[in-house]
């Protein structure tokens, strides 16, 4: 056989083989894509699925619409606009129904459920991004994550910072579906108040659930060291000797 780096470099197809060793040491014939079972069900365990959620730092999620295997409702494994077939533009989601099972885990005989890690994203930034396309991609503050009544599903509320493109329903016809990835972007919480009449006493609602340094920043554009009072993880005073009004940035 002729060295790999002799032949011409090729694009991976969801119809191409690979040559390996199964779990139980026999040569197996592996195709990338497992075809087109309907999430949740179970089959066709594919490497795609498996590749998608290598990364632990990112969750993914199928974008849902009636083709998979026939059903009008949301299914195990995928994420929703008000279950819609729709695409819809990320700067016009304000609320995203998510699987509490994340697409490789619904597969699964005994899927596992994310809810815990989804609900630490209360708060962050966060982003959704086509995985075929990282320019495709919208970046939110995650408001809420709350169960959809008894259902397997959850809204996240979420409040549109940046991106550029659109969710897809498409028709998932093609080799890969629509497979969006959750992430954390950015850094740690924070928050950023405004004082707009001067005051002695700026109090402060944060709501970052934890006791945050605080930089403040007059009207006047001078940055001045003031006391500081946590009352608990979201809230605190800041206290001056005279009247001030301002900026004050908590991480």
């Amino acid at each position: 056989m002729a060295r790999i780096s002799t032949y011409a470099i090729d694009t991976l197809d969801g119809n191409d083989k690979l040559i390996g060793t199964d779990q139980g040491g026999a040569t197996k014939n592996f195709q990338i894509d497992g075809g087109n079972e309907n999430p949740g069900g179970g089959q066709g365990k594919s490497l795609v699925k498996y590749i998608t959620e290598a990364d632990g730092r990112a969750l993914a999620f199928l974008f849902h619409n009636s083709t998979f295997g026939g059903n009008a409702s949301i299914q195990s494994g995928t994420i929703n606009v008000s279950n819609s077939n729709t695409t819809t533009a990320f700067s016009a989601i304000t609320t995203l129904k998510v699987s509490k099972f994340p697409y490789a885990t619904a597969i699964q005989s005994s899927p596992n459920t994310a809810v815990n890690i989804l609900s630490e994203y209360v708060g962050e930034r966060i982003k959704w991004s086509d995985i075929n396309n990282p320019n495709i991609y919208g970046i939110y503050e995650c408001i809420a994550f709350a169960q959809d009544g008894n259902t397997p599903f959850y809204d996240m509320t979420l409040s549109y910072k940046s991106g550029n493109g659109n969710f897809m329903a498409g028709d998932n016809t093609n080799t890969f579906p629509d497979i969006y990835l959750l992430e954390l972007f950015g850094t740690d919480k924070n928050f950023t108040f405004t004082q707009s009449s001067a005051a002695t006493t700026w109090n402060v609602t944060h709501n970052l659930n934890k006791f945050p340094s605080v930089t403040v920043t007059l009207a006047d554009g001078s940055q001045v060291e003031a006391e500081v009072a946590h009352t608990n993880k979201n809230s605190l005073t800041i206290t001056f000797s005279g009247d001030n009004s301002g900026i004050a940035y908590m991480n």
